[in-house]
């Protein structure tokens, strides 16, 4: 399972400031290269709050989001945008739209056979072939230490109709983080429902994927966060955020 049912309600209901804060970012960015109109795709949609801020700038937003759950939850949260079902991987972009989004560690995701750090080199040849000059490829993605200095996290998240534990561990030698997410939700007769999901992540070196990107003939801007005041609320070792620009 990868975001169903109950995962993405939580998400949405608890966890939408750092779409929030990129969708900011992106329009920041986009004013800022005078590109006031035009197609946004934005890769690993989830529940569609970046893609109804976008929408309500005046953009068209096509979604794509391997999770059933997501796409039902963002057609009702931006039903101006379009949005599909399916792999990031088997995205189609319209020549010329102005920008790319990839929120929430999406191309870090090892939910597709293709994923990986080849797959991410794909992924940016096709994208700068399709960004109009100016466009911007936004996204956040997570390095080696995504785990802090143990390589072992543990965290707890309660709410009046749910809890949600999870584990992350990382593995150095493989580049990998693998979370373990148990959901705990409340039903009518007072017992709980409980909801495993594992999700296993690619980690890639800041360094070289900027170089990857700029093979790729993309300006590159490395931070630790988006350039907003609502960005992610908590400490994110290892994870930092990506600006690849086409050249105007």
């Amino acid at each position: 399972m990868f975001y169903g049912a109950e995962q993405a309600a939580i998400h949405h209901e608890r966890f939408g400031a750092l779409a929030a804060g990129a969708a900011a970012d992106l329009l920041g960015a986009l004013a800022g290269a005078d590109l006031r109109s035009g197609t946004v795709v934005d890769l690993g949609c989830g529940s569609g709050i970046l893609a109804r801020i976008v929408c309500d700038a005046g953009y068209d937003v096509i979604g794509v989001d391997l999770s059933a759950d997501m796409i039902e939850l963002a057609r009702a949260e931006a039903p101006a945008a379009t949005f599909h079902e399916g792999s990031i991987h088997d995205a189609t972009f319209p020549g010329g739209c102005v920008g790319v989004t990839s929120i929430g560690e999406v191309l870090n995701y090892g939910t597709d056979v293709r994923s990986g750090f080849e797959a991410v080199e794909r992924l940016a040849g096709r994208v700068f072939e399709a960004l109009a000059p100016g466009g911007v490829w936004l996204f956040d993605v997570s390095g080696p230490g995504r785990a802090g200095p143990t390589g072992l996290v543990k965290q707890f998240h309660r709410h009046a109709a749910w809890c949600l534990g999870m584990t992350a561990s990382e593995t150095n030698e493989q580049r990998r983080l693998d979370r373990e997410i148990t959901i705990f939700v409340a039903e009518a007769d007072g017992r709980y429902r409980r909801i495993e999901e594992h999700h296993v992540l690619h980690l890639y070196d800041r360094d070289e994927l900027a170089s990857a990107l700029g093979r790729a003939g993309f300006g590159v801007e490395v931070d630790d966060g988006y350039r907003t005041p609502i960005a992610h609320p908590n400490e994110m070792p290892g994870w930092y955020v990506v600006r690849a620009t086409r050249p105007a």
